[in-house]
C-alpha cells in the first residue's frame, strides 16, 4: 500500500487493547490505519463477508481462536490477504507450521523493528501484486479489443513474419476455406497465391524484409486451400504481435458475392459445437476470460467451474467407431443441458471432456448439481445405433478465486481435480483444494529430485526398439527410449518423470545424457556393425538450445563416429510451435551429416506444408493415426498422403506404434518405408532384433 492510502488492517489479538497497540505502531509508522479487532472465528468470517482486507496481524493462539484455524479460513476464502503471524517466542518447527498453513511470515512479538519491516514488506508484496493483476487486466483487455477488432472486420487480416502465418482472423479463414486458424500458421503466404502472380509478390516480400511498405495494393489471384482461385487485392502495413515485429496484411475479394444473411449465420455457429449442439471451447474460453476479468476487479463472486468426462470412452470408442461415438456425446450433452440454467455456460471443451461455468451459485450448490450428473449419467441407457449402452463420469469443480490469475492456471486445477476424480476409480466428484496443490508440488519436487538423482548417479538406461524395413532395405535401425526404475526395480512410466523435469527445465540435460550413452553404444557397436543408426528424441528446449549443435560436433569428433549414425527426431507439435528455430537446428545437424526425423505427423492437423521448410530425411508418422486407420478412413487417407509425400520428396515413412499384421499389410501397400511396435518387438535394454532374419521372411 502507498503510504497515503488507508491499510485496512484486521488484529486477531487476545484483547482490543493489544490490537490498539499493533495499530498505534503502524499510525506511528507513517501508515494511516484502518482496524479491525477480531476475537473469534465467527468475527473473523462476518468480517470477510463485508469488506476487502490488506494485512491480518494474527497472534499464533488467543483464548478462543488460533492462528492456525485462521490461516485456514483465509485459504478457503481464495482471497489475496497476507497473513504474518506473531509468536512470543521464534521456534523454528512453529514458524514451519504456520507457513506451511498459509502465514507470508512468523515474527517475534519482542521484535517491533522486525515486525514493522515485515509489514512493510508485506505491504508493498501486496501492491505489487495487485498491480500485477491490474496489469494482467489491462493487457488482457487491450489484446482482447484488437482481437476482437480484427476477428469482427469483414476484412480478411493475417500477420505475417519473413511469409509465415503467425495469426489470421475469422475471415481470413471463411475467405481461404480453412476451419482453423492451426490450419494455416504453418502455410506460407506464397501457397496463397497463384503461379502466375508469385514472381510479383517475392519482390514485395523482399520490400517488405527492408522494412519498407509497397505504396500500392497488390493485385492478385488467391489459391483457397481447395484449390480455386479469386481475384484479390492485399494491402501491407508494419506491426507488432506478442512483441515481434511483423507485417500486417488485409486482403478483399474484389467480386465478393457473399450475403449479409449467410454471414450472421456464420457468425452463430462460430459459437456451437456441431456434434452436441453445446457451446464450443472457443466461445467457453471468452467466457471465462471475461469473468477472470470481473473476479480481479472484484466485481464477480460465486463461480464455480466443472470439468466431466466419461469414464472409459477410449474403450467405447474402439468398440463403437467415430460415428457412433459422436451419436454417444450428443446423447450425453442432452442429460447434460438438463442440469444447466440460463445464467450457467455449457461447452463441449475437447473429444468426451465437457466444462460447464456456473454463475451466481454457492459451492455447495455446484456440488449438489455435480452429484446430480454424476448419478443421471450412472442410470442412463444411451442407446446408439442398435446398441444400448451405460457409462458412467468423474468430475472436477474449481472455484473461481480472485487469486485464479491466469487461464491456464484455472484449467490447470480443474483438470486436476477431474483426474484426481477419475484416478480414484471414476463416477465421483472431486472439488480442487490447496491440499490436492500442495500434494501434485510435492509429487512434482520429489519427481525433480528422483530425476536429479538419476542424472548424477546415471541411474536411467536405454531401450531400443528396432524400426524395420518393409521392402529389405539393408542396415539396422533403433528408436532410443529413455527408462527409469523405482526403488523395487519396476518400470516407471516416462510421463510420471519426464511432465516434471520439463517443467523444472532439466529436459537440455536429461536429452544430452541421452545422446552421451547413445554415443557408448555406437561406439561399441558400430566396431562389428557400422550400418547401425539411432533415433533420438528431444525435447522443445533442446530444439531451441543454440549451443547444442557444437556440444554434439564436440561429442561426434570425441567418440570418432560419423554423424549419420544419429538421427535427431522432434515431435510435430514442438516443431509447429518452435518452426524457426528448427529450420536453423535442422541445417546445422546437415552440416555435421546427422540426420533429421520429424515425429507424430499428422497428430497436428492434415496440414503438412511446414515440411516445405525442413529438410527432414524421416517422416515418423503419428501412432494414433496407425492405431485408428483400419476404422476411420480420414486417418487411413492421410497415411496415405503422408507416405505418397514422402515417397514424392524422397523422405523416408516410418509407421510407428504398429500392433497387427491387418495394418502391416495395407502400410505396404501405401508404401510406408518403415515399421515400429510391439508388433515387431517391444523396447529391449538389448539390440536384440534379428534384422537378417526378417530379410530372408
Amino acid at each position: 500500500m502507498e503510504k497515503d492510502n488507508v491499510v485496512r488492517l484486521i488484529t486477531i489479538r487476545g484483547s482490543a487493547n493489544e490490537s490498539e497497540t499493533l495499530a498505534g505502531m503502524m499510525r506511528n509508522a507513517g501508515y494511516p490505519v484502518r482496524a479491525t479487532h477480531i476475537e473469534t472465528l465467527e468475527e473473523l468470517q462476518e468480517a470477510f463477508k463485508n469488506q476487502v482486507f490488506d494485512l491480518v496481524l494474527c497472534a499464533v493462539k488467543t483464548p478462543t481462536i488460533s492462528a492456525q484455524q485462521a490461516l485456514e479460513y483465509i485459504a478457503k476464502t481464495g482471497k489475496d490477504v497476507p497473513v504474518v503471524v506473531t509468536v512470543p517466542q521464534y521456534d523454528d518447527k512453529l514458524a514451519t507450521q504456520m507457513m506451511e498453513a498459509g502465514a507470508r511470515d512468523v515474527v517475534p512479538e519482542t521484535s517491533q523493528k522486525l515486525l514493522l519491516l515485515t509489514i512493510t514488506r508485506e505491504l508493498g508484496d501486496l501492491r505489487e501484486r495487485r498491480r500485477h493483476r491490474q496489469a494482467n487486466i489491462m493487457f488482457m483487455e487491450s489484446e482482447k479489443r484488437n482481437r476482437a477488432l480484427m476477428e469482427s472486420s469483414r476484412d480478411a487480416i493475417a500477420y505475417l513474419h519473413e511469409g509465415m502465418h503467425i495469426y489470421v482472423n475469422s475471415s481470413y479463414l471463411e475467405m481461404f476455406g480453412y476451419a482453423h486458424p492451426e490450419d494455416v500458421e504453418s502455410v506460407p503466404i506464397m501457397d496463397m497465391i497463384s503461379a502466375e502472380d508469385q514472381k510479383s509478390f517475392k519482390e514485395i516480400l523482399k520490400q517488405l524484409g527492408k522494412g519498407e511498405n509497397p505504396e500500392h495494393a497488390f493485385e492478385f489471384k488467391a489459391v483457397t486451400a481447395a484449390g480455386s482461385t479469386f481475384s484479390a487485392k492485399m494491402e501491407f502495413a508494419a506491426a507488432a504481435i506478442e512483441g515481434e515485429q511483423c507485417t500486417q496484411i488485409i486482403i478483399r475479394n474484389t467480386a465478393n458475392e457473399g450475403s449479409a444473411e449467410l454471414q450472421k449465420e456464420l457468425d452463430a455457429l462460430k459459437r456451437q459445437d456441431l456434434v452436441t449442439g453445446l457451446y464450443n471451447r472457443n466461445y467457453f474460453m471468452e467466457e471465462l476470460e471475461k469473468i477472470q476479468k470481473a473476479f480481479m476487479e472484484h466485481k464477480a463472486s460465486n463461480c464455480a467451474l466443472m470439468q466431466i468426462e466419461l469414464d472409459q470412452f477410449k474403450k467405447l470408442q474402439e468398440s463403437l467407431g467415430p460415428a457412433a461415438s459422436d451419436l454417444l456425446l450428443s446423447d450425453f450433452a442432452t442429460v447434460l443441458k438438463k442440469c444447466v440454467g440460463p445464467q450457467d455456460l455449457a461447452a463441449r471443451y475437447a473429444g468426451d471432456i465437457f466444462t460447464i461455468i456456473y454463475q451466481q451459485k454457492d459451492l455447495a450448490a455446484v456440488q449438489k448439481i455435480a452429484d446430480a450428473i454424476r448419478k443421471a449419467a450412472e442410470n442412463h441407457i444411451f442407446q446408439v445405433e442398435s446398441q444400448s449402452i451405460t457409462s458412467t463420469c468423474s468430475i472436477g469443480i474449481y472455484r473461481l478465486t480472485e487469486q485464479s490469475t491466469t487461464t491456464k492456471n484455472v484449467l490447470n486445477y480443474l483438470d486436476m481435480a477431474c483426474r484426481k476424480a477419475h484416478k480414484d476409480g471414476g463416477n465421483r466428484v472431486h472439488l480442487h483444494s490447496a491440499e490436492d496443490e500442495m500434494a501434485k508440488n510435492e509429487e512434482d519436487r520429489k519427481w525433480i529430485q528422483t530425476v536429479r538423482a538419476a542424472l548424477q548417479k546415471d541411474s536411467f538406461h536405454l531401450a531400443f526398439q528396432p524400426i524395420v524395413s518393409l521392402h529389405a532395405e539393408p542396415g539396422e535401425k533403433y528408436e532410443v527410449l529413455l527408462r527409469l526404475k523405482n526403488s523395487n526395480g519396476k518400470e516407471i512410466p516416462p510421463v510420471e518423470f519426464l511432465v516434471p523435469a520439463e517443467q523444472a527445465g532439466l529436459m537440455r540435460e536429461i536429452d544430452r545424457w541421452v545422446i552421451r550413452q547413445c554415443a557408448k553404444v555406437l561406439v561399441k557397436k558400430r566396431s562389428v556393425n557400422t550400418d547401425l543408426r539411432f533415433f533420438i528424441k528431444l525435447s522443445q528446449d533442446s530444439l531451441k538450445d543454440p549451443t547444442l549443435l557444437v556440444w554434439i560436433s564436440k561429442l561426434l569428433k570425441a567418440a570418432r563416429l560419423h554423424g549419420d549414425c544419429m538421427v535427431f527426431e522432434a515431435s510435430e507439435p514442438y516443431v509447429l510451435a518452435s518452426l524457426k528455430e528448427t529450420k536453423t537446428f535442422v541445417s546445422g545437424l546437415k552440416q555435421l551429416h546427422c540426420l533429421f526425423a520429424v515425429d507424430h505427423v499428422g497428430a497436428e492437423s492434415d496440414n503438412l506444408s511446414y515440411l516445405n521448410h525442413l529438410d527432414a530425411s524421416y517422416l515418423k508418422i503419428s501412432g494414433a493415426l496407425i492405431s485408428a486407420m483400419l476404422a476411420e478412413d480420414s486417418k487411413r487417407d492421410l497415411v496415405k498422403t503422408i507416405a505418397e509425400r514422402g515417397t514424392a520428396e524422397r523422405r523416408k515413412t516410418i509407421a510407428s506404434h504398429v500392433q497387427d499384421p491387418n495394418t502391416l499389410a495395407l502400410l505396404w501397400q501405401f508404401g510406408v518405408n518403415f515399421i515400429q511396435g510391439n508388433y515387431l518387438q517391444p523396447p529391449n535394454a538389448e539390440l536384440a532384433y534379428d534384422f537378417n532374419a526378417k530379410d530372408e521372411d
